[in-house]
Order: structure tokens, then sequence, then C-alpha cells
């Protein structure tokens, strides 16, 4: 029996042996040595008695992207109220346009037109006539006219006829809707210019009993233009004469 107990214990050591040497022609033959990496892991794996598990898995969570505001995105510049019609002016730059126009009636005498325009044509919403040309008439160099920075107001001189030829000069303002009186003023043989945001009036002043052909004295009056309305900032009397005056110009 004991004869029998060696001969197991060297047929099992012969056996292990064989599968020892086949197992490294193997790993041998595996040119690439994976093979033999996976099997050495495996064992050692089994021979220390050990399970691997998948660790768990992390769940990130996803963040809102946040876009940023203000100013960062292109904005479209808003288109003006109208298309700037032709002969179109803005009196007072404020989207609108109005048409100033000066018509030549003939026998019936001149007259001057604002007209507000509507987007597709122009309305008349503004008029003066001069009225009969034999007796009085609305000059020429009536219009439009620049003053401060974006204000278009509109002169009026109206002469009339006769000996004195007084000249009435008014002024407007557009209000939004139509033509508001800033300035009036008339004075014989007058006359007017204007120079930045100022007016001068000059007419003839009769002192004394001076004839209506020739006064003695000419009165110059300034007003300047302050956004709103025109204030008196100048005033002057001029002889007509030079040296002693004549003695209709004395008192």
């Amino acid at each position: 029996m004991k004869r029998l107990f060696i001969l197991l214990i060297c047929f099992s050591i012969v056996v292990l042996a064989s599968l020892a040497c086949n197992l490294d022609e193997i790993i041998s033959d595996d040119e690439s040595g994976e093979l033999g990496t996976s099997v050495a892991a495996t064992l050692d794996a089994f021979s220390l008695g050990l399970t691997q598990e998948a660790p768990p898995m992390t769940v990130v969570p996803t963040t809102p992207v946040e876009f940023p505001t203000g100013t960062q995105q292109p904005t479209a510049e808003p288109s003006p109220t109208f298309t700037p019609p032709p002969d179109g002016l803005s009196l007072n730059c404020d989207g609108t346009y109005q048409r100033v126009r000066l018509v030549d009636g003939g026998a019936s005498g001149k007259t001057i037109f604002v007209d507000q325009w509507n987007g597709v044509d122009w309305d008349e919403v503004w008029r003066v006539e001069g009225g009969d040309p034999m007796n009085q008439q609305i000059e020429d160099t009536a219009g439009p006219y620049l003053f401060d920075e974006c204000t278009y107001l509109v002169i009026v001189p109206i002469r009339f006829s006769g000996s004195g030829a007084i000249l009435e000069l008014k002024i407007y303002a557009w209000n939004g809707s139509g033509m508001t009186e800033v300035y009036v003023h008339d004075g014989v043989h007058g006359d007017w210019q204007k120079l930045g945001d100022l007016i001068t009036f000059e007419e003839s002043v009769y002192l004394y009993d001076e004839p209506n052909c020739c006064p003695c004295n000419r009165q110059y009056l300034e007003h300047t233009w302050d956004g709103t309305t025109f204030n008196q900032t100048g005033s002057l009397i001029s002889p007509t004469y030079e040296g002693d005056p004549p003695d209709y110009c004395q008192p």
C-alpha cells in the first residue's frame, strides 16, 4: 500500500510537469506577449483569490452654457420714419419732412406754402398770401433759413408799395403741425439781413420834419435767436448826412 501511494505521487508530479512545459511552449509561441501577460495575470488573480470589479460610473452634471448679455450681439439701426422725399427739409430735424414753396400767381400775387410729407405725398399745412401785387408783395428772399445747429425758420418779408415803401418782416418756426410766429417788425424804407443767429432790421427814423424821401437818421435793430424766441441784443441810430445837419434835420 505504501508503494502504491508513492507511485501515485510520482505520477502526479510527472503530469504537472508536463502541463507546465506545454504552458511555457504556448506562451513562447505568442510573439506579442499579450497571451502570456493575460494568462499570467489570470493565474495571479486566481492564486491570490482576488476578483476585480468595474469601478462605479461617475455622472458629471452638465452645466448650462451662459451666453453674454448686453451689446454683444449687433442690433439693427432704427430706420427713419420716412425716406427723405425730393425737395424735403426737416425744419426741426425731428424725423419729419416739410417743403417750403414760393409760388408766383401773377396778378394774384405771390404765396408762400409749407407742406408736410405723409410718407406718400405732400399735404399743405400752412400758407401766407402776398395779396394784390399793386399794393404789396412777398419778396423773393422769402424761404427757410438755418438757425442754431439744426433749426430752419421761415422768413417772410412783405414789401408795401407807396412813397413809404414799408417793409414788414415776419419769421415763423415749425411747431409740429404748422407755423408759429416768433418775430415781427416793420419800418419805412426797411431792409434786413441775417448773420448766423442774428437778424438786423434797418429802417428810416423821422425825428423832425424831414421829407419822406430823405430821412435824417437810420435805425438798426439786432435780434438774436436763442432756440425759442428772438431777443433784442443791439440798437443804433446813425445819421444819413455828413457834416452839419440840414435845416430840416434840426429841432
